[in-house]
């Protein structure tokens, strides 16, 4: 069975004391692939060194933490982007953030940061993977209005007239290994046919242990997935390794 994790941040310190032994054990569970996930400069230096070590195993998506990010963290992760353009398979996690950022003021001023994430990855020919925490049905306006590449909803939990709108203009989302656990993602893993759904684990977030996530784990959201569907674990799993192959062009 081939399993990728089509969204993990494996640069992280949690992952610091033994991150050789996490990607092992990821190997091991038949993961063939792992995109990580940058969210701001010194994560993306760091990024660059993993994925010169680890080279075709690991992928690198160039994004921010949304809640958090600041102009100055903006143009500097869009300059190193360019420059390093040639080893970035996506733009993101870049995109909405309602449930840290409460106040209207603070939710319009991440509009024109996604806009330059949009245009970047439009500038690049990238892929965007789109964070929109409660923002669901807002980033898919702006992107939809603005962008014409291929588009991954992060973790989507987004209602079930959100993820109609998305099957229908043909974007993907992608599932964490703890799904189950959401009612609005088990009902978006049933209205998106499996040509659209990408596996990921966010680790070292939203575990489905009671541990540190890790991208071992995305073989318990591909168990869920593959009872939740009644299909095959392995046509599940060989259908979402090749749905992220595609999608980051690998």
């Amino acid at each position: 069975m081939e399993l990728f994790d089509a969204h993990t941040h494996i640069d992280m310190r949690h992952f610091k004391n033994d991150r050789e032994k996490v990607i092992s054990r990821a190997k091991a569970k038949g993961l063939v692939g792992m995109v990580t996930s940058s969210i701001g400069p010194g994560s993306f230096r760091r990024t660059l060194g993993i994925i010169d070590k680890h080279r075709d195993y690991i992928h690198h998506s160039a994004g921010c933490s949304v809640s958090q990010l600041t102009r100055k963290d903006a143009d500097t992760i869009i300059s190193l982007t360019r420059k390093y353009a040639s080893n970035i398979v996506a733009v993101g996690e870049v995109g909405l953030d309602y449930h840290w950022i409460k106040d209207s003021a603070g939710r319009k001023a991440q509009e024109p940061l996604l806009l330059e994430f949009i245009a970047l990855a439009t500038e690049l020919n990238l892929p965007l993977v789109v964070h929109s925490r409660k923002a669901e049905a807002e980033a898919t306006t702006i992107i939809e209005r603005e962008f014409e590449g291929a588009v991954v909803m992060h973790c989507f939990d987004g209602p079930p007239e959100v993820a109609e709108h998305i099957r229908d203009l043909g974007w993907y989302i992608t599932l964490p290994a703890n799904f189950r656990r959401s009612r609005n993602r088990i009902d978006a893993a049933i209205i998106l046919p499996l040509e659209q759904i990408l596996l990921e684990t966010d680790g070292p977030y939203l575990s489905p242990t009671e541990k540190r996530n890790e991208p071992a784990n995305l073989v318990i959201g591909c168990e869920v997935l593959s009872d939740l569907l009644d299909l095959d674990i392995e046509d599940v799993a060989a259908a979402t390794t090749n749905n992220a192959k595609r999608f980051y062009n690998l």
